[in-house]
């Protein structure tokens, strides 16, 4: 019984060293068994960080150097990532000491629960961007965290978005494609305040699409509207999945041979 026992914590302590070389992302399915002090492989750092362009902000610190965890969370201070095109903050939890992001001007929909794991964190500035759900803002704004989510489409809040059609009825010929950031634009009251914002609808960002007759009507590569056959059709578009008012419009199109 006690070479069992002795067994037992030799094997224990042995786990326990191996796990203390090893980093668990809570916030994934996937455990990541890699060391902290590996030079982490282009495929694992897509796997830490989708976002192409997410993972260039950070990869460009570490010019011809090699790139761990441990580096990764040895950055510090502000991280600026505006104008960056980035729509995914997925693996932002690895930046452990950053205590402020700007990442105004992006295609981001909605702020990774993840983010909250963050105890360093003082501001972060997500202006200009597409989210639709503050719950997560909510929360970083308890933690005492100074959040500017202006111009986004948060349902409820001051200075959002909301989604429009330029279009009461829009006409197409059989056959005609049309992109549908084309005929939308980002709408707020007094424009002149912010002299970041544009009405344009970004070419990245993903729409949910509910057409009402698709002979008439059809979505072509996710975001091309294509009319198919002479009728009419209304259509629903939206940047969330729950199609929060903000962020959703509907229009009529007319298809004529």
């Amino acid at each position: 019984m006690k070479y069992i026992k002795l067994c037992s914590i030799i094997l224990l302590s042995i786990t326990l060293t191996i796990a203390g070389n090893f980093y668990v992302n809570n916030f994934s399915s996937e455990v990541y068994s890699i060391s902290k002090n590996k030079a982490l492989s282009e495929k694992e750092l897509q796997t830490l960080f989708p976002d192409a362009n997410f993972r260039n902000v950070i990869t460009r610190n570490f010019k011809h150097q090699e790139i761990t965890l441990n580096k990764i969370a040895s950055l510090s201070g502000e991280l600026n990532a505006n104008n960056e095109s980035i729509e995914d903050l997925t693996g932002i939890s690895y930046l452990e000491n950053i205590d402020s992001f700007i990442f105004w001007n992006n295609n981001i929909k909605q702020v990774p629960e993840e983010i909250l794991k963050l105890k360093k964190l003082k501001s972060i500035n997500l202006a200009n961007n597409y989210i639709t759900d503050s719950n997560i803002i909510n929360e970083l704004i308890t933690n005492n965290v100074n959040v500017n989510s202006d111009l986004n489409f948060i349902k409820q809040g001051q200075n959002q978005y909301m989604l429009c059609s330029k279009y009461n009825k829009l006409t197409l010929k059989q056959g005609e494609s049309i992109p549908i950031n084309k005929i939308l634009y980002k709408y707020i009251d007094s424009y002149e305040k912010y002299w970041e914002v544009t009405e344009e609808i970004s070419t990245n960002v993903g729409f949910m699409v509910s057409i009402e007759d698709n002979k008439v009507l059809n979505l072509e590569k996710g975001s091309i509207l294509k009319a198919e056959s002479p009728g009419t059709c209304t259509i629903k578009i939206s940047i969330d999945d729950n199609y929060y008012p903000r962020s959703t419009t509907t229009l009529n199109i007319i298809v004529k041979k």
